[in-house]
């Protein structure tokens, strides 16, 4: 009997091997081919669907699949088992993108948007520094030994540090000096008035020292590649986090990792997808990984534990307890990021497990730690994060909103990038619609379903359960779910927003607004108490303020309250490379947090169960 069989995939024309009884979805990963499953591969949100083009499998009934689609030979792949050598097409719309190009603010969008400048607040002081030596040659008169002699030149040049070297490096010294005649280049990690010698090398390299500042998201990974002499960001480059194939949420990926190698597929896909945004930067600007000495993370702790291979397990059952908070320096090429062979990785510290080093990051970059006024920070992404305070306080809790903001989970669902409806309006039947970059539609971005769910509720075809009223001629029946189309797109497949997409968007919503209600009510804060509102995260760098209030996502405050942070988990990461102070701060900032756990708050049930209204019962 025939141990493995061949799986090939088109339009890839690519080649798998994979044993008897593999499931078609973790064939597809085996291959690096990721498409989208939000439950992890089990049979729940019949999203990997794959369209069979010959071969025996058996695959299990989930009531996922419409008979038009089982007519077509089209399965879910985490249902389906290979039996022999077997051929798939992938359904385009269920591919993880490579790679995503966000566009730039619209005119007049910049209004509300902050961005921040480290230069401004702190002294430049990078993680890592190359330093070039010019050392003197020893004599009968100065017989110091190697070691002694570049610490008496770096104390020269560099400063009166506690100087560590590891044994790799001393191991080379002698060698290094004598070839390059005492001409050599250090790099140094500078953190709490110590620093540690990462790298020695021939001759001058000190012009050649860069930095990788990286976010995890549970949707998607941002990159940015950052001069370390000047504190220059050169490019970023946004892609999905492929682990979205084993889950759309962290629970899901938790789960997911306690199953045999679970753990290691999860840790492999994340470190991939880094070295492939490392890779993309390094050759777009002309710099060897070589000269990459740092790598700085920032995420939530599922994300950090999943990408150092910690077990995560923990962070879901009481008292969630994570591995760590506070992360050392750690070999880079440890953890499987290719970068210089002795480069360092470093992780922005966490408060909680779910309030990690992305909203440390948010906190120190919207600066309300310094507030004299009351000021509300909240992070809307797969997950949502808040944090209330200033200088005196600051509390925060955690709610999960799930994807549909980030355009997963929903059935047009794409990123704010060109071809995404983005804003909406309808009179009577008419609808009128903005693509971004005002190209063909081929989906609705997160700020679109916001406007699409204001309109439909202010026009009278939903109600306040976001249900479907009217006879609207736009709402059509596909397979007994509602659908209202708001037009058609690429080869005249329609765009729709079906009532599973509504549920999923009340849902969300409800999530992120009963969060904010509950830690204030919690504090005992009134809205009103609140100066400054501050928003980050991709989908928020786009949000009509004034929508997003009408259906009850935000609270009802004075529009110009409201500040705009962009992706400050990826800001916090480029500032943790170029600064000590902000290192420090962080640091420091958790140790100042509370927080509040909602599922065992005694209001936040009730408030949720309020808020999924539109806009909500307390409007």
């Amino acid at each position: 009997m025939r141990e493995y069989y061949v799986l090939t995939v088109h339009p890839f024309n690519k080649k798998i091997p994979v044993r008897k009884g593999t499931d078609l979805l973790s064939g597809l990963i085996k291959g690096n081919i990721f498409i989208t499953s939000s439950c992890g591969g089990k049979g729940i949100c019949g999203r990997c669907k794959v369209k069979i083009l010959k071969g025996n499998f058996s695959t299990e009934p989930t009531g996922k699949i419409t008979e038009e689609e089982k007519n077509k030979n089209i399965y879910l792949a985490c249902r389906t088992t290979i039996l022999d050598n077997i051929e798939v097409e992938i359904i385009p719309e269920t591919i993880i993108p490579e790679k995503i190009e966000e566009r730039p603010f619209e005119k007049g969008e910049e209004f509300y948007h902050i961005k921040f400048d480290f230069k401004e607040r702190y002294n430049f002081s990078p993680l890592t520094k190359k330093i070039f030596l010019r050392l003197p040659s020893p004599t009968f008169e100065d017989h110091l030994s190697d070691y002694e002699r570049v610490i008496r030149s770096l104390k020269k040049n560099y400063g009166n540090y506690e100087y560590k070297i590891d044994l790799p490096n001393l191991r080379k010294l002698p060698n290094v000096l004598r070839n390059s005649r005492w001409e050599i280049t250090i790099t140094i990690c500078n953190f709490k008035n110590a620093a540690e010698i990462t790298n020695i090398e021939p001759g001058d390299t000190s012009k050649k020292n860069y930095g990788i500042a990286v976010d995890i998201g549970t949707t998607t990974i941002a990159a940015s590649l950052v001069d370390l002499n000047n504190g220059e960001i050169l490019k970023t480059e946004i892609t999905f986090n492929k682990q979205a194939s084993f889950g759309d949420d962290i629970i899901s990926r938790i789960i997911f990792a306690e199953r045999k190698d679970g753990l290691e597929k999860l840790h492999h896909v994340v470190t991939e997808t880094i070295n492939e945004l490392i890779l993309n930067l390094s050759k777009t600007c002309e710099i060897s990984l070589n000269d990459i000495t740092t790598v700085v993370i920032s995420g939530n702790m599922t994300m950090v534990h999943l990408l150092l291979k910690l077990n995560p397990s923990f962070l879901r059952k009481e008292p969630y307890i994570p591995v760590a908070n506070v992360f050392p320096y750690i070999k880079s090429a440890e953890v499987g990021i290719r970068i210089s062979p002795s480069g360092i990785l470093a992780i922005i510290p966490g408060g909680y497990p779910y309030v990690g080093g992305d909203i440390t990051s948010g906190i120190i970059v919207s600066g309300i730690y310094e507030e004299e006024s009351l000021c509300l920070f909240v992070d809307i992404g797969t997950n949502g994060e808040i944090v209330v305070g200033n200088k005196d306080f600051l509390v925060c809790c955690s709610a999960s909103a799930g994807p549909c903001f980030e355009g997963s989970g929903v059935k047009n669902g794409m990123r704010a990038i060109y071809g995404a409806i983005q804003k909406v309006k309808i009179n009577n039947e008419k609808i009128y619609y903005e693509t971004i970059g005002d190209t063909q539609p081929i989906g609705i971005c997160g700020s679109g379903y916001i406007e699409i769910l204001n309109e439909l509720f202010k026009n009278g075809i939903i109600n306040r359960n976001g249900v479907f009223m009217s006879d609207n001629k736009r709402i059509i029946d596909v397979d007994g779910m509602k659908e209202f189309v708001i037009t058609e797109g690429i080869d005249g497949e329609k765009i729709v927003i079906t009532q599973a997409d509504i549920d999923n968007l009340i849902r969300a919503k409800g999530a992120i607004y009963s969060a904010i209600s509950t830690i204030l009510k919690t504090l005992g804060i009134k809205f009103e108490d609140i100066k400054k509102f501050y928003i980050a995260g991709g989908f928020g760098s786009h949000l009509n303020i004034e929508k997003a209030i009408e259906i009850g996502l935000l609270p009802n405050l004075p529009i110009e309250r409201f500040e705009f942070l962009g992706n400050t988990s990826l800001q916090g990461a480029e500032c943790y490379l170029l600064t000590e102070d902000f290192r420090k701060i962080s640091e420091e900032i958790i140790k100042k947090l509370t927080y509040i756990d909602l599922s065992r708050s005694p209001i936040y049930m009730e408030e949720y169960l309020k808020s999924l209204f539109i806009p909500h019962t307390d409007f």
